[in-house]
């Protein structure tokens, strides 16, 4: 495991300032001794304040938080002071009372709604300069030495300034992001060019097909990854297709390109296997989302195939519901989830002894990030579990899409989601980063399998 060691539990280097509100804990009474501050980042709540009226006689403060329920009691000298694991999107209650002498002297209380977006790590990952600023995608697999890489779709890597970039920055059609202890930094410019992606179709060199990430895994200290080849079959910004997968085989720790090889599935072009995939044992499962029905109601399913690594290049075998077949037509789809619409792009991880299959739904910003768990990785799947619904749909030309789990970032519980936010008005990517950037929250392993 990845342990991210954020500050949240050290408020004078990490309270954000974003979205501080000065006395929310306002009541009359309260305004004429006492002012208060929040801001929120993640699952935190933080809070300051100012003793106005110096001549109110206690010993110490307690603060109460109703959900989960939480009571602290800090001196009278302290002025700083915060809660963990505070519901997300939810009013709860929080009160302060000065205390003496195991008395109430004055009390007053008020409900507090955060978003739970964590903007630390989101700083982190997508920095304003020297790696990748802006883009989608966000697939991630840790590495061997404990690092993590991070598998980005269109991209930026030009410096953002005041919130904007250059409307002259290049967009890369694939990047790769390495996260090493809180440092970051991107990998792009294939055969030398710095105006390549990280990952180029060998026969398209000027990338007039190119590559979007699928998933991938690392066997035997070399780096698989699935890129879909994609083309412009159309002449809107919807108007790319698909045409086929490639495996591309790295050697670690130094990301040196092996080989690039086709995968052994020959099928129909509308099922797409490597959108998520799992290293299990001796097999890797390569998963399929399949559009059913792509409209304002769609239906989609998910299949799965597996091999093993003799096999990954040359032939695989496709769950069938009663076992597995080298007939590619055999698959069917994976129980349990005709529930929620599987997202184009999703994943498939192990979280304690369980197999958890994320995704957002695909119901056009629809928001809403679920989870099902399995014991094995190709199901039934069970135990639907609405763990997020993202905020930015209900902003004017911004939708919401393929959420991410990233189970090697934990803590205190808690497991590391990313989602994608972009922007039908192409010109705000460069006026105002923040309608191309993925947004990260933590949710609760107990959610996830409880």
């Amino acid at each position: 495991m990845v342990f991210i060691a954020f500050c949240l539990c050290f408020f004078f280097s990490c309270s954000d300032d974003e979205g501080t509100k000065e006395n929310p804990f306002g009541n009359g009474e309260s305004d004429t001794f006492i002012k208060v501050t929040n801001s929120s980042n993640a699952d935190t709540l933080y809070l300051s304040w100012e003793l106005t009226d110096t001549k109110v006689s206690f010993d110490n403060y307690r603060f109460e938080l109703e959900k989960p329920k939480t009571i602290k009691t800090v001196g009278k000298d302290e002025t700083k002071f915060y809660f963990t694991h505070v519901p997300y999107n939810e009013p709860v209650s929080i009160s302060i009372s000065l205390i003496k002498k195991d008395e109430v002297i004055k009390n007053f209380s008020t409900k507090v709604k955060i978003d739970g977006l964590d903007k630390k790590i989101s700083g982190i990952i997508i920095p304003d300069q020297g790696s990748v600023t802006g883009g989608d995608g966000m697939y991630s697999i840790p590495l061997p030495d404990g690092r993590s890489i991070f598998l980005m779709g269109d991209s930026y890597i030009g410096t953002v300034t005041n919130g904007q970039r250059s409307a002259s920055d290049h967009m890369y059609r694939n990047t790769y992001i390495v996260y090493n202890k809180g440092k970051v930094n991107a990998i792009y410019g294939a055969n030398s060019n710095k105006n390549a992606s990280a990952a180029v179709p060998p026969e398209f060199l000027d990338e007039k097909k190119w590559y979007w990430p699928g998933h991938g895994f690392v066997d035997d200290n070399k780096l698989y990854i699935f890129q879909t080849l994609m083309y412009q079959g159309g002449d809107d910004m919807w108007g790319f297709r698909y045409e086929t997968t490639h495996v591309l085989e790295y050697n670690l720790p130094d990301f040196e390109l092996v080989k690039t090889t086709p995968i052994p599935f020959k099928g129909s072009e509308d099922i797409h296997y490597g959108m998520a995939v799992l290293k299990e044992s001796d097999y890797v499962y390569i998963y399929a989302q399949v559009d059913v029905s792509n409209d304002m109601d769609p239906i989609s399913e998910v299949l799965v195939a597996r091999s093993t690594m003799n096999s990954l290049y040359t032939g695989w075998e496709y769950y069938t519901d009663s076992g597995w077949s080298t007939n590619a037509s055999a698959a069917v789809k994976l129980k349990g989830l005709t529930s929620v619409p599987v997202s184009s792009q999703f994943n498939v991880f192990k979280l304690c002894d369980k197999y958890v299959l994320l995704t957002q739904k695909k119901t056009f910003n629809s928001g809403e990030i679920y989870t099902f768990i399995a014991d094995t990785p190709y199901g039934p799947w069970r135990n639907k579990q609405l763990i997020f619904k993202t905020y930015e749909q209900d902003i004017p030309h911004l939708f919401t899409y393929n959420a991410m789990g990233h189970p090697q970032f934990e803590k205190d519980g808690m497991i590391l989601v990313s989602y994608n936010v972009n922007t039908e008005v192409f010109a705000e990517q460069f006026s105002d980063v923040t309608t191309y950037r993925p947004r990260f929250f933590w949710v609760e392993i107990d959610k996830i399998l409880k």
